[in-house]
Parts: structure tokens; C-alpha cells; sequence
């Protein structure tokens, strides 16, 4: 868990410079955490204020796109934390991603919003 926390510590540093390098990195880092161990990486995200920074890096014409559409869609499996997504403003985003033309990112962007909706009626 020390590995996640120096990469989300980066991702935040990063995330302020625009480095698409040091980002990307860091997504690599969150996605293999989440799939060791969903909860315990999801508590910790959003314990350090991670969700707030996602909604900038969905941009339409980055790169990371796709792994961030893809980080929220697994942070989403944890009903715990799908009022922290839609709180962090991460709908809006995805939404406009719906637009793309990138197959991928109109995969993770439909599995995101999917998960985050899922057995919710609001």
C-alpha cells in the first residue's frame, strides 16, 4: 500500500504540472491497486482527495482518458463509493466522453457511469 500512496502523492503533483509522463504512470500504478485489492485502494483514493482531481484529467484529448474512465469504473464497483463519484463531479466528464470516437474510451466511460448508476434511483 506504500507503493499506492507515493503514487497517489505523485498523481497529485503531477496532475498540477500537466505531465502526461509522470500521469500515466501513476494511472499504471492505480489500476494494478485496484485490482489487488479494489477495496482497500478505492478507501484510499478517496481518502486523499484523488476523486476531486479526476474530473480534470478527463479531457477528450488526452491520452489518460481512457485509464481514468477505467480507474473510476473500478473505484465504482464499491457501492460505498459511488456517492463520492457523482460528488467529486465526475458525471458531467464522462458524459461529454460519451462523444468520442476513441473505442476505448467509450468502453471505460460507459462502464464508469454504468458502475456509478448501478442500483441507484436518482
Amino acid at each position: 500500500m506504500d507503493n499506492l500512496t507515493d503514487a497517489l502523492e505523485k498523481l497529485k503533483l503531477a496532475s498540477t504540472d500537466s505531465a502526461t509522463d509522470g500521469v500515466e504512470s501513476c494511472l499504471d500504478c492505480l489500476l494494478k491497486a485496484l485490482a489487488n485489492n479494489n477495496t482497500e485502494a478505492s478507501v484510499k483514493i478517496q481518502e486523499m482527495g484523488i476523486l476531486l482531481l479526476l474530473p480534470t484529467l478527463l479531457s477528450p484529448q488526452s491520452s489518460c482518458t481512457p485509464k481514468v474512465a477505467n480507474i473510476i469504473a473500478e473505484v465504482a464497483k464499491n457501492e460505498f463509493m459511488r456517492s463520492p463519484c457523482v460528488a467529486a463531479g465526475l458525471i458531467p466528464p464522462l458524459i461529454q466522453l460519451l462523444h468520442s470516437a476513441n473505442q476505448e474510451v467509450l468502453l471505460q466511460t460507459g462502464r464508469a457511469l454504468g458502475n456509478i448508476c448501478y442500483d441507484s434511483r436518482k
